[in-house]
Formats: structure tokens, sequence, C-alpha cells
């Protein structure tokens, strides 16, 4: 990378490394915890070659990770602390050195040196000459060795965000990555293989539970696999024994136990979508089961015994005789050993069938409830794709585990394997694609409010009572289901005050971000916040339209943007544009001068393939918007950008309501405001221009507006120092009622026609 030192004019090289620490002392004195620290060196220089358990001494610079503070987004902090992180620092490789190296290291770290050979060995093993030899269908590419980490060996390091997003749109998430559903195939085929060598049933038993911890240690011991190992291994002990296999005695010892491990989990959405799942399962799908398909299914197996027919309920008799008579009459044309099979293993597979798909809906049904809290969607094709590809997934996953073993003992064994687990990814890529591709397949919505979130709840319990119970136990389940899922996605009605102007600027860091409320209720986004500088190829697993706006949206409970503006097309504006384009389709799109650059083109084109009315404005340009009135500052209108986006292409905004009003001026700097002056700029509120940089804000701009508040939308420790101290300076002379987002987070100011208040997040 790059490095431009302050008191230096030319840029020098430098290199990094991040690197996890579990911390023993600072400066001495005990502090356990775990850091995550990154090493920065001249290019030239090695980094040290670190090895799991090694004991370091280094000098870095600590801080808290930061978080977007704004209702609804998502805490990276929390995130980092769930990982054992409680600290993120920096410091340079001439200050750090390997104390000492045991070696030997434990358990863990061999997993964890294990997992990280195999993904490193698996991205090595696509780029082999004998493997692009292949067809694309049976060749391994970058694309599908992150793919096969993820699902195989729970390393999600190479899993881009592209990659996951059909997953998501699906609601099959769950199957690209390691979950208790990958463990449990694990476990059968560790147990089958037991079988297969004739082992005792004491061995078998023990040898599946051992490898099934060792697998599951293996890809990270999360929540789901914690579940799914606590389960297999009741499930395998009371085999043993020879005592009844309860459903929900698993699922209770399980969550006893994840429990007992981390009292915590009791609020994390993985614990809770994860037992949730099981326990439909066991609660409701196979109480349902026993008393429709099941008979059925069991009735189907030797039906050549007629004996039995007196045994059973006239309805179960009539059907092993129906299956006779299809035999008799298929005989001539298969013969009669096919004919006498055939019939009823049709019919076990399809009553299999219909057992999958039903078990599937009503796991869509309950995990509605828990996707809009949480995920703030609805997977409109989750049942059709879990369906397809959970088949699939059985056989992907052991070819891919003998994959990941041939590739670290013998690549040129894996070619068999390796060709297979191409052929079953790209099959299942290409039914997520497809599903992930149809209008409508993937619906967001806001998290409904407590009261609908605590409703779904006792519902999903008495469904699970009335699977168990009652006169008509399939019937009431069935009804208290969908009675959860409409709690989870009927439309609430959003959040704002009537009679109100609302403007909140929320917190995307280093860029700008307005939400609009007008008085009767319409909604207006401008800007969308995003990566200083990004270039047309950048790619990051983050989105702070997805993981930050979005939320911030929806927690108001918003489904719909009236209206979005772009104010000029840098990154940090339009950055998070695609993704609420695509989460709130609004109804318009609203410009002013931009050059015609790649990345505003791809918007564009998003906005015309979304059904978006693109609408352009210039200085002059004054409208209603549902009870507010919007004058259009600037660009002006024989105004010209140049060839790359410029801060005074900027799209300026005065709304005014009553005799309150704010002036939202975006990037524009001096010479965009000198043009503005001779229009009447008053305003109670000023959204401060680039961020709070000199090259804006000026004095006579800022004497024209004689603003009461101000607000500045900056990221914390940026490295451009918005906003400046000269601006401060002059502000509080002026003074004006200042608010930083990098210090208050998420402001919202409330113009109710006669005066203007102010609310923040809180530091």
């Amino acid at each position: 990378s790059l490095f431009m030192p302050r008191d230096r004019q030319e840029p020098r090289q430098e290199q990094s490394e991040s690197i996890d620490l579990r911390v023993r002392t600072v400066d001495g004195a005990p502090a356990p915890g775990g850091l995550r620290a990154t090493l920065y060196g001249p290019a030239d220089r090695p980094f040290p070659d670190l090895h799991c358990g090694d004991m370091v001494l280094g000098s870095f610079t600590l801080r808290l990770p930061e978080r977007y503070r704004d209702p609804g987004a998502w805490d990276s902090r929390a995130w980092l602390l769930e990982q054992g992180i409680g600290a993120i620092g920096s410091g340079k490789i001439s200050d750090f050195a390997i104390a000492s190296s045991p070696g030997r290291s434990g358990f863990a770290c061999w997993l964890r040196s294990l997992q990280e050979k195999g993904s490193r060995r698996l991205n090595d093993f696509s780029q082999s000459g004998p493997e692009r030899a292949l067809p694309s269908m049976l060749r391994l590419d970058r694309e599908d060795t992150a793919m096969l980490s993820a699902m195989a060996l729970g390393d999600r390091s190479y899993l881009e965000r592209r990659a996951r997003a059909g997953f998501e749109r699906t609601g099959s998430f769950h199957l690209l990555v390691v979950s208790g559903m990958h463990l449990a195939i694990f476990a059968g085929c560790a147990f089958g293989l037991a079988a297969l060598l004739r082992l005792p049933r004491l061995w078998s038993t023990l040898i599946t539970i051992l490898c099934s911890f060792a697998y599951a240690q293996l890809t990270g011991f999360g929540a789901p696999v914690q579940r799914s190992f606590w389960m297999v291994t009741l499930y395998l002990l009371a085999r043993l024994l020879f005592r009844q296999r309860n459903g929900l005695n698993a699922v209770g010892f399980a969550a006893l136990c994840l429990l007992a491990l981390d009292p915590r989990s009791l609020l994390g959405a993985s614990f809770q979508m994860t037992l949730l799942s099981v326990l439909v399962v066991a609660g409701i799908a196979v109480p349902i089961a026993e008393r429709t398909l099941a008979p059925y299914l069991q009735a189907a197996r030797t039906v050549d015994l007629i004996a039995l027919d007196p045994s059973l309920p006239p309805r179960l008799a009539q059907f092993r005789v129906a299956l006779r008579l299809a035999s008799d009459h298929l005989r001539p044309l298969l013969g009669r050993r096919a004919a006498r099979w055939l019939p009823p293993a049709l019919v076990r597979l399809a009553l299999r069938g219909a057992e999958l798909l039903g078990v599937s809906a009503l796991i869509e049904l309950a995990m509605s409830l828990p996707m809009a809290v949480y995920f703030h969607r609805v997977t409109v094709m989750a049942l059709p794709v879990n369906v397809l590809i959970v088949p699939l997934l059985g056989l992907a996953l052991p070819c891919a585990l003998a994959t990941v073993v041939a590739i670290l003992i013998a690549p040129a064994l894996a070619a068999l394997p390796a060709a297979a687990t191409a052929l079953l990814l790209h099959a299942i890529a290409g039914i997520v694609r497809l599903f992930g591709s149809l209008p409508g397949a993937d619906l967001r919505i806001p998290a409904p409010p407590p009261g609908a979130v605590a409703a779904g709840v006792l519902l999903l319990g008495f469904a699970v009572w009335a699977a168990r119970n009652g006169r008509r136990p399939s019937l009431l389940a069935l009804a208290a289901l969908a009675g959860c899922a409409v709690c989870a996605v009927y439309p609430y009605p959003a959040v704002f005050r009537p009679g109100v102007l609302e403007i909140a600027a929320l917190d995307v860091g280093q860029g700008d971000s307005l939400l609009l409320t007008s008085p009767q209720g319409r909604t207006l986004l401008i800007d969308a916040g995003g990566p200083i500088g990004a270039g047309e190829n950048f790619s990051s697993n983050f989105d702070i339209g997805e993981d930050v706006v979005s939320p911030a949206l929806w927690s108001r409970r918003i489904r719909r943007l009236d209206a979005v503006a772009l104010t000029h097309a840098h990154s940090d504006h339009m950055g998070g544009m695609p993704a609420v384009l695509e989460n709130f389709r609004p109804a318009e799109l609203w410009v002013g001068k931009n050059p015609d650059i790649p990345a505003y083109r791809a918007l564009l084109r998003q906005a015309a393939g979304l059904g978006i009315r693109v609408r352009s404005f210039a200085a002059g340009d004054a409208f209603d918007f549902a009870g507010a009135r919007i004058e259009v500052l600037a660009p002006a209108r024989d105004y010209r950008p140049g060839a790359a986006a410029s801060n005074d292409d900027s799209l300026v905004l005065r709304v005014a309501y009553g005799s309150t009003s704010a002036l939202l001026e975006g990037d524009a700097e001096a010479p965009s405001e000198r043009r503005m002056l001779g229009e009447d700029l008053r305003s109670n509120l000023l959204k401060v221009g680039h961020h709070g940089s000199t090259t804006s804000t000026t004095a006579p701009f800022l004497a024209q507006v004689d603003p009461r508040f101000a607000v500045i939308s900056a990221g914390l420790r940026n490295p451009f120092g918005h906003p400046r101290i000269q601006v401060l300076d002059r502000l509080q002379q002026d003074r004006v009622l200042t608010y930083r987002t990098d210090l208050l987070g998420a402001t919202t100011f409330e113009l109710d026609g006669r005066s203007v208040t102010a609310q923040t997040a809180g530091p």
C-alpha cells in the first residue's frame, strides 16, 4: 500500500498484516483480553514468521473498536467482543518481536493452522495446471474454493459479499457456511463408515462423537455447530442405551449445554434461530408427520405381507391394496420383480419429498419472525431453494471433505473428488442464481414492533403445544405459525411526528447521509455514505448502505422511500446508494449535474432497472414536498462538471417549513458558495459543507445563512483532520450550536414551523 506522511512530499511503499493476539500483560501489569493488531512496515522488510502459540512483545497504539451510532446499525464493537477481541491497535514491525516459540502448540492452534492450511491449499489447487485444463463444470475456480472453505472448513476469509448475496436473497446462507446441518451430515458419514467397517456399537458411537467434536472444533465451534454436536451426542448415547430418542429432550439438552458454556448466547441471533429451527422440527413437524405422512410411509413397506393388513386402520389397508393392484397392472410392462418394488418405492420417495417440503415450509413460517427482526428480510424463495439444495448438500459435503483431505495428503489424489465437488457446487450455485434473480425473491422489511414480536413468540409456543395436543393439532399448529409469520411481515406504519419536519444526520463515518421526513410523513434520503475514494473495482464485505444506512431507516419502520437525492458523485456520498435503491425502491432519484463517470453511470442503470424515475435539478427549481418547501440553490443552470467528480458539483437544497428552514449544502466549496450569495440563504439549520473542511463554510456564506444550529458529518479520527479548527472557531464566534456525528452519533433536528430542537444518539 502507499503511505503519504505529512512531512514528506513523496509517498512510500508499505506493507501491513493483521494478527489476533491474546494479551497477557500491558506495561508489565496483567491485562487479559484479545487484541486485533495491524503491523506496518517498509515493503522491503519481511514480516516475522508467526505461528499460533508464539509469545510476542510489541508496542501498539490501542483504541476501542469504532462503531456507527445509528439506531439498528451493525455494532462492530459487540461483534468483536463476541470473538474475544476487546481492543484494536496498530504498530510498527520494528517495535515487534517474537519472545519465544514453543514449537509444539496446543490442539486448538493445531486445528486452526490445519484450517488455514486447507484453505490455502484449496486456493493453490484451483490455480494448478491440471485443474485449469478441466471443463468449467468440473473445475474449481477461486470463487468455488472460497465457498468450499466456508462450507467444509468454516473459513469465511475468502468469501466475498458478491458470492454471499445470492444465498442471502434465497434464505440458504446457512447451507453455504458450516452450520448444524453440516455437522449432522459429517456425523452421519462417520457413523456410516464405522458401520461399514463392522465396528462394535460402542466403538462406532465413541468414534463418531470424537470425530464430530474434532470437526466442530476445526470449523470454529460456532453456536449452530455446538447445538448440533450436543444433539448428535445425546442421540447416539440414547441409541447406545436403547432409550427412546425424544426430539424435544435433545433440543433441551443442547440448549442447556450451550447456555452453560456461554449464558450470553441466549440473546444472540444465531442461538435463537438454530434453536428455533430444531424446535420446529422436533416439536411441530415430527408430531404432524406422525399423524399424516408417517403411517402411509410405514404402510408402503412390506406391501406383499398381506397378513399385516387386518391389523391396520382401513384407510392404510386400502392404501396397501392399491399399491398391490398398481404392481399387478405394471407387471406385463416391467416384469414381475420390477413391478413388485417400483410402485412402493416411488410412493415412498414421493412421501419423503412431501415430508421434506412440509418440514421446510414449517421452518420458513417460524423463521420469518427472527429473519425480520435480525436481518430485515423475508426470503420468498427459501422453500424451493432449500428443498432442492439440501439433497445436493448431502452429497457435496462428503465430496468436499474428501477433496480437502486429499489435497492435504497428496494433491494428485484430489482430482476425482474435486471434479465431483465442482459439479455439485455449480449445481447448487446455479439453483441459487436462478431463484435469486426472480422478481420479489427477497423482500426487505423493517423489524416488527416489540408487541408484535411478543405475540409471535406466544404463537410459536402455542404451535408447539397444538402439534402435540388438541383435537385438530395439524390445523391449529399451522394456523399459529401462519399468525407468527403475519406478525413479522405486517406493514406497520412508519414512525414519524405529524406536523414536524425532521432532518436526521446519520453517522456514516467520513461521509454524508441525511434523512428528511416531511410534516406529512413522506421521506427523502440525501446521500448514503460510502468508503472514501473507492474506485470502480472496490470490493469489501462491508457495505455502509446495507449495514448502516438501511438499518437506520428500518428502525423507523420505513419500507419505501419517496425519493433519494445524490448531492454529487464522490464515493463517500454515493457508495451506499446501490444498496439503498435495492432495499427501499424509491419512487424518484434526484441528481444535479455530475460527470459521466462509470460509478455514476452504473447507479443510473440500476435506477432504470428498478423503475426509479430520475429527476435532474439546478438552481432556481422549487417545489412542495408533502408540507415542506424545497428550493434548489446549486449547481447553477450554466454549470458544467469536469471529467471527474468534484465537490462543487454538489446539489444544494434549502428546505423550509413554516418559519423554520434548513440549508443542506453537501460538499459545496467556496466557488459554489460565492455563486449562492445572491440568494435568500437564511436558515435555522446548516448542514456544514465538506465535513467541516476549510474549503467550505466561508465567512460571507456563514454570515448570510446566519444559522442557529449546525451539523457536521465526519468520521472519528479521519485522515483529513475534519472538521478543521478554523471552521469550528468560525461557528463558535457566530454562536452556532454545532453537532458532530463523529462525537455524538446520529443527530435528529425537529423543525415544527416555529422553532428547532435537536436530539443525539449520544457518545
